[in-house]
């Protein structure tokens, strides 16, 4: 074997390639993730010690009155451990996972992406970037359209660093919202809303921002500078019923928007 050829692999040149297929690239906190990884040896054997899939995101982070953006995994699955991958010799791997429940919708700047890392020893890692779309979930679905047919419009979505909330991942999903109908537009600046999803139900919570004084209720939180956080429960019964969730959702904005 020329030793040229092996150092050329060793930094890069003419070593094994990888190549994720996807089934399809759109799907939906819970659903199953299928694929295929596909490896394409190069100009000498080489020795792969495993490849990794990383299910990856963006959030922002706000450091010395500065926007950063930094990512994040949400979830990793280990494909195969050590093999080796002769020249032009092509193997694939199947794989599946489930796309965790707190996974981003990706809406507005939200981007979510599959990683593959192919690690070969001695040499430099091979990497493939394949994005993905997540939809809402069923559940944030029936609470997205709720709240526009209240009179809000989805004007921003993003991740945003919130250590505080004390969640798996570093980061929540903000959906912004601004209010379209007379009625709203003259209480309300904003409305901002996030997610928390389990199998069991659905936890909202609500950052109202008012233009006119509020009152403290049963459901608040905190308050401060005229915003407040609110936070409530919806069962998985509870959010199967679109027109109930409608009135609920409408008596909570109502009771912190005037």
């Amino acid at each position: 074997m020329s030793f040229f050829k092996k150092f050329a692999a060793s930094v890069g040149i003419g070593a094994a390639k990888v190549d994720t297929i996807l089934e399809k690239d759109a799907y939906e906190p819970g659903e199953e993730v299928k694929g295929t990884v596909h490896v394409k040896g190069g100009k000498v054997p080489q020795d792969i010690r495993y490849i990794d899939l990383k299910l990856k995101t963006w959030y922002t982070i706000v450091k010395d009155d500065e926007e950063q953006r930094k990512h994040t995994t949400i979830h990793s699955v280990r494909v195969t451990e050590s093999f080796t991958i002769q020249p032009a010799e092509a193997q694939q791997f199947t794989f599946s996972f489930h796309l965790p429940l707190d996974t981003p919708m990706t809406v507005g700047k939200v981007e979510v992406a599959v990683v593959t890392d192919l690690d070969i020893q001695g040499g430099i890692d091979k990497f493939d970037h394949d994005r993905i779309f997540v939809n809402a979930h069923p559940w944030v679905n029936r609470v997205l359209e709720a709240v526009g047919n209240l009179g809000f419009h989805l004007h921003e979505a993003d991740c945003e660093e919130a250590p505080y909330f004390r969640r798996r991942l570093p980061f929540v999903q903000e959906f912004e919202f601004i209010p379209t109908s007379d009625y709203y537009r003259q209480m309300l600046d904003e409305l901002e809303v996030i997610f928390f999803i389990d199998e069991e139900g659905l936890d909202l919570i609500f950052e109202v921002d008012r233009r006119a004084r509020g009152l403290r209720g049963w459901l608040e939180e905190m308050y401060n500078d005229g915003e407040q956080l609110v936070r409530v429960r919806f069962t998985q019964s509870e959010l199967a019923d679109a027109e109930e969730l409608e009135v609920v959702l409408e008596e909570i904005i109502d009771q912190y928007a005037y």
